[in-house]
């Protein structure tokens, strides 16, 4: 009866009064809790990093933390899916605007290294003497790479049917364009010289694109 009373006399407060007391829906909790990971992981690092750093940051208990994700790789996971699924959008709206194969190949390797820069979890992960560590990323890293190499297929198959490049073998071209992008991002991204994969990236453009148009 008490409770009733003082809960009416509760909602019938100014409307700023109540806002203080507005509780977080599961969603909006859920995403506090991946945004203050995201930020930590992103500066302490993975391994130095606790859930009970986490849930104190974002003022949650631990146990609301392992309500949402079952461990800490299964938090760091999400963070990085995170990452890279804003990644992929990206990458597939700079796909649509373009408007031919040659811009598109441009745009996409381009703006690939503009939207790389915020993923640094995902960088963290790519560490050579961590990689051992994060085993638990393997299938998402894995799609991630399929992901890549789908999209830059369907742009090379799009230049040999506009007349514009010469391939035998799409898929394969793909791939190697896709591994030689990770294997020289790596290092710039790791040890922050991004002004310098900057320059790298042009220069390989124009290797690769000279490379691929028709004589």
């Amino acid at each position: 009866m008490y409770f009733g009373f003082y809960f009416f006399i509760f909602l019938n407060q100014p409307t700023q009064i109540v806002r203080k007391f507005k509780f977080m829906t599961k969603d909006q909790t859920r995403e506090k809790i991946l945004t203050v990971a995201a930020r930590m992981f992103g500066k302490y690092g993975f391994q130095k990093t606790t859930v009970d750093e986490i849930a104190r940051t974002a003022h949650k208990a631990k146990g609301s933390v392992y309500y949402y994700f079952k461990s800490k790789e299964d938090l760091f996971l999400a963070v990085v899916m995170q990452e890279i699924n804003t990644i992929k959008s990206g990458l597939t709206h700079v796909i649509v605007d373009s408007q031919d194969a040659t811009g598109m190949i441009r745009s996409y390797l381009m703006n690939r290294m503009v939207l790389m820069k915020d993923a640094v979890n995902y960088h963290e992960s790519l560490k050579a003497g961590y990689l051992d560590d994060f085993n638990f990323l393997m299938e998402c890293r894995e799609d991630f790479m399929r992901f890549e190499i789908d999209l830059m297929r369907a742009i090379l198959d799009r230049g040999v049917r506009e007349n514009k490049f010469q391939i035998k073998d799409t898929q394969a071209t793909a791939h190697v364009i896709i591994l030689a992008m990770k294997a020289v991002e790596i290092p710039f991204y790791q040890h922050h010289k991004i002004a310098q994969f900057e320059q790298t990236i042009v220069e390989l453009l124009d290797i690769l694109i000279k490379g691929l148009e028709r004589p």
